[in-house]
């Protein structure tokens, strides 16, 4: 376990971008160029407080930690050591790289005068969490990730309608003008609108034609009384 050298940070950006692609916020968070990376990796090298260690196996870089010293801030009283990056390559995972990692920036965190060491998940990932666990880290809140544009569209602040959103929108307000909530009563209008003098109707309402039923039908109908009187008697004297 050795401090990155500046030879070791174009390796290094490879090992971060391999990193970043196992984000569970993936491309969101964004993950830049190489030739990007390695720029910015050194200017945190020299700007920020911090320690970056490289896991080296024959020569070849197996795993990265990256951490920064926070100061304290509007809850804290003293400062603490935020493991920005905990990575280790999948062909090298439990082989003891990752502790060796953290037993690094354990010794980085005393030597700073800080008391706390927090870390974010890099995967998020079930065998993560209980190797973290095991390790004495407890979950302390949670986060939540939302796009700007999305926000502002839900809060309806500074972020108009789209086209379609408004179009919707204008259909929806016409049909709670046209149709009342229970619906159009069309019996009950034809019932009761009466043609003025004068007036033609356009759909004229033909008079219910009564029928006599045959005498089959009415022998049905006689029983089916009888039966359903029947029926109430019994009942009633239950």
């Amino acid at each position: 376990m050795t401090p990155a050298r500046p030879e070791d940070l174009p390796m290094l950006a490879v090992v971060l971008e391999e990193a970043g692609s196992e984000h569970p916020m993936g491309a969101p968070l964004g993950v830049p160029a190489p030739g990007v990376l390695l720029e910015r990796l050194r200017a945190f090298m020299d700007n920020h407080p911090g320690r970056v260690a490289v896991a080296e196996v024959s020569g070849a870089q197996v795993g990265a930690a990256i951490s920064l010293v926070q100061r304290p801030g509007l809850f804290s009283e003293t400062p603490w050591l935020q493991i920005e990056i905990l990575y280790v390559r999948p062909e090298w995972r439990r082989r003891g790289v990752g502790r060796a990692l953290l037993a690094d920036q354990a010794v980085f965190a005393a030597a700073s005068g800080t008391d706390t060491i927090v870390t974010l998940p890099v995967s998020g990932s079930r065998s993560e969490q209980r190797f973290l666990s095991r390790l004495g880290f407890s979950a302390v809140g949670s986060r939540r990730a939302c796009e700007t544009a999305t926000l502002q569209r839900r809060l309806g602040q500074d972020s108009p309608r789209t086209g379609l959103e408004s179009l919707i929108a204008r259909r929806r307000a016409m049909n709670a003008v046209a149709t009342p909530p229970r619906g159009l009563d069309l019996a009950g209008a034809s019932a009761q609108h009466v043609p003025q003098e004068g007036e033609t109707e356009l759909f004229p309402v033909a008079p219910a034609v009564v029928e006599p039923l045959a005498p089959s039908s009415r022998r049905q109908v006689r029983r089916a009384e009888l039966m359903r009187r029947s029926a109430s008697s019994v009942t009633s004297t239950r």
